[in-house]
């Protein structure tokens, strides 16, 4: 869940009110690249509206005049940076031939680049406050299914290519990996230096090689047969 370029923008939805004019659009984009930014470099708790409004070059009223509080700029600024994240997945991923390398193409979008990743940190600020309010746990699986709906792309064209045994349910297999990838991610985040980013991209692939490749469904047929032999 990441951006690997560097200076990448872009807006969010086209909103009514203060936001729904393109110089409304440009002043929030301000906000949110200095949020992400000051986030990366102290987390929210540490930081001020008003810094974020001196590193957005704005006044604090003005900032305010697009969002209602800290948190509301923190909830923004992640929808805002993820779908920075989603589309440059989408169109690496359009840059890759065949299901497998689609796959591993995607899981290293979905981890954190450096541990000091800043798309990492918005979701792990955000994901802190989800125990407590139902509203952000709402926004997180909004943003989360678009993740699992574009693995599950990648899953159906690996069927459809005949390399990838057929999930019994799309959706389970889609939440199931996406947590084993989030697992790993806080591997990632700890600033440890084991295990490496390659080793824990190498360690997803063994798993999904394991449920989607097609030994998996010889396997499966196997079972299946002995078990019938088995009955009679």
């Amino acid at each position: 869940m990441r951006s690997e370029a560097a200076g990448v923008t872009a807006s969010g939805p086209r909103q009514r009110g203060p936001a729904s004019t393109e110089n409304g659009q440009r002043s929030r984009d301000r906000i949110f690249q200095a949020a992400v930014d000051l986030i990366t470099e102290a987390g929210i708790d540490r930081v001020r509206v008003a810094e974020i409004a001196r590193r957005a070059s704005m006044s604090s009223g003005q900032v305010m005049y697009y969002f209602t509080s800290k948190e509301h700029i923190l909830l923004e600024t992640l929808a805002w940076r993820d779908g920075i994240d989603i589309e440059q997945t989408r169109a690496g991923l359009r840059k890759v031939s065949g299901a497998w390398a689609q796959l591993e193409r995607y899981i290293g979008y979905y981890l954190p680049a450096p541990a000091t990743d800043a798309s990492w940190i918005l979701w792990l600020e955000v994901w802190a406050r989800t125990p407590h309010n139902r509203q952000v746990s709402r926004l997180l699986e909004e943003l989360l299914r678009a993740w699992r709906d574009e693995l599950a792309a990648i899953v159906a064209r690996g069927v459809q290519e005949g390399v990838f045994t057929p999930p019994a349910v799309m959706d389970d297999f889609t939440l199931r990996f996406t947590a084993l990838l989030d697992g790993l991610a806080i591997f990632r985040l700890r600033q440890m230096p084991q295990p490496s980013r390659k080793r824990l991209i190498e360690l997803a692939m063994v798993t999904a090689r394991a449920e989607l490749g097609t030994e998996a469904l010889r396997g499966a047929r196997h079972r299946l047969r002995m078990m019938g032999s088995s009955l009679t």
